[in-house]
């Protein structure tokens, strides 16, 4: 079933009415429309490699951004080295008060406030997340691995799955930071006035403190940007973006297994007990009964140019 299904990609309408990205601009998964196909077969062929890569109805979105185009693209080292004093991210330093008539230390990294934004994609009644390989993540893996006494674990087990983020790094509002990485992670072009403030929580109180605020917008196949998605290759990423049905995020969530954001797992609970509850408007009546996009084959439509 699934070779008949990959062949008639070519003869699908697209569910998108596309917008365009100058090329300059373009994320990892820009390219030409014809080459879909083998892209797709490519993308299949590889699975092999990541079993179990698609847990809990999950879909790829971005048939050239897979975990298995990521792996490719990580050679063979991995090392950790003092951090430069010029990091533009972090900062660690020690943090000295007084307390209880004793001047105490706390050692603090000093990093930026961030974003985070749950994504609910009307037409496929799905949240949208992302993955990405995590150096960090796969650091305390290794380290863990070494003082067992174990093999070091493979890259793999170090892709996490994640809202669509960023730092508040720019003089921008953030609002409009959601919107441009709502734009470069997941393709979508998303009105300002479409996202809204959800909540602000604390990242790493014991290390970070910085804030992190929450947002929740919504999309559609009309708003998926042609050539856009999947993270900007020039700096080093290679995002994944990933369907997840509303009615199975729940178990996702709770799925000890996955390496994935509390920012994520707060998200989503929140959004999906909102939505059955009507708070956050109605589910498509269409795509709650019956979701002939989530329910067919790994990456059989174009939902997101690649």
């Amino acid at each position: 079933m699934l070779l008949p299904n990959i062949l008639r990609l070519r003869a699908l309408q697209p569910l998108y009415r596309p917008k365009s990205v100058p090329r300059s601009q373009r994320p990892v998964t820009g390219g030409n429309p014809g080459t879909r196909i083998s892209v797709v077969a490519s993308a299949m062929a590889g699975l092999g490699q990541v079993p179990d890569a698609y847990p809990h109805g999950l879909k790829t979105l971005t048939p050239g951004n897979t975990i298995v185009e990521a792996l490719k693209l990580l050679g063979p080292g991995f090392r950790l080295v003092p951090l430069d004093e010029n990091s533009p991210y972090i900062r660690p330093k020690s943090a000295l008060y007084d307390f209880n008539g004793k001047e105490r230390r706390w050692d603090v990294v000093e990093s930026h406030a961030s974003v985070g934004v749950v994504l609910y994609h009307r037409d496929l009644d799905a949240f949208l997340i992302v993955r990405q390989f995590r150096p960090a993540v796969y650091a305390s893996l290794l380290r863990e691995a070494e003082a067992a006494g174990r093999s070091p674990p493979p890259f793999k087990s170090a892709f996490t799955y994640e809202l669509c983020a960023g730092l508040i790094d720019k003089s921008k509002s953030n609002a409009e930071i959601c919107q441009e990485e709502i734009l470069e992670e997941c393709g979508f072009s998303v009105p300002l006035e479409a996202i809204r403030e959800v909540g602000v929580g604390i990242a790493s109180a014991g290390t970070q403190g910085a804030p992190h605020i929450m947002y929740y917008a919504e999309v559609d196949s009309s708003m998926a940007v042609e050539g856009a998605g999947g993270g900007l290759l020039a700096h080093g990423e290679c995002i994944e973006v990933l369907a997840l049905p509303l009615e199975l995020s729940q178990g996702f969530v709770l799925d000890g297994s996955l390496p994935k954001s509390p920012g994520l797992m707060f998200g989503l609970t929140w959004a999906y007990f909102n939505k059955i509850n009507g708070s956050l408007g109605p589910r498509a009546a269409a795509a709650a009964a019956s979701n002939s996009l989530m329910t067919e084959e790994l990456v059989l439509k174009p939902v997101l140019p690649a």
